[in-house]
């Protein structure tokens, strides 16, 4: 777990398909997705199951990101996972619509960044957005995140590919 000012992220269990399927059901916030549109209700369960798997096999992951004030309001999720491109890990994060541009996801990806390089043997953490995501783009330049040319870490054409390196790296 990880606790900010005002968020708990913790690891996800069964019972968080309702934030998934929250942000994996609109069509605004599954735009950049490689979907591009609103997932099935049997994708929002996969996509549920893989982030606990990621957990059980790799010892970290996607966190559910909850208020501090009242644990049980379930705001997004945000994580670090291996990309199909296994050489690489990537960040990922999704908020609901009626959370957006309150800094929650900034504040968020801030702590599992440190999170990560301190509790993981990675020293580099990459980023993924399509040209068109200004918003993601920016969570990531906040990040500190550079911009990286030669990377492939999904194999597909219109995507930014981003990085930063660990401080003690």
């Amino acid at each position: 777990m990880i606790e900010t000012d005002r968020l708990i992220l913790r690891k996800p269990n069964i019972d968080d398909l309702d934030i998934f399927s929250t942000i994996l059901s609109c069509p605004t916030q599954t735009k950049f997705l490689p979907n591009e549109a609103p997932y099935s209700k049997e994708q929002q369960n996969d996509y549920l199951v893989n982030r606990i798997n990621h957990w059980d096999v790799n010892d970290f992951g996607t966190f559910i990101i909850c208020l501090s004030e009242n644990p049980e309001v379930k705001l997004g999720f945000v994580g670090a996972e291996y990309a199909p491109n296994p050489d690489y890990v990537d960040i990922r994060f999704g908020i609901a619509r009626e959370f957006e541009g309150q800094c929650y996801i900034s504040e968020a990806a801030k702590a599992l960044v440190t999170w990560f390089f301190e509790n993981t043997k990675h020293s580099k953490l990459y980023g993924v957005s399509v040209h068109e995501n200004v918003a993601s783009k920016a969570v990531l330049r906040k990040l500190g995140m550079i911009a990286e040319k030669d990377v492939d870490l999904y194999q597909r054409e219109g995507l930014d590919n981003f990085s930063i390196v660990a401080s003690n790296a």
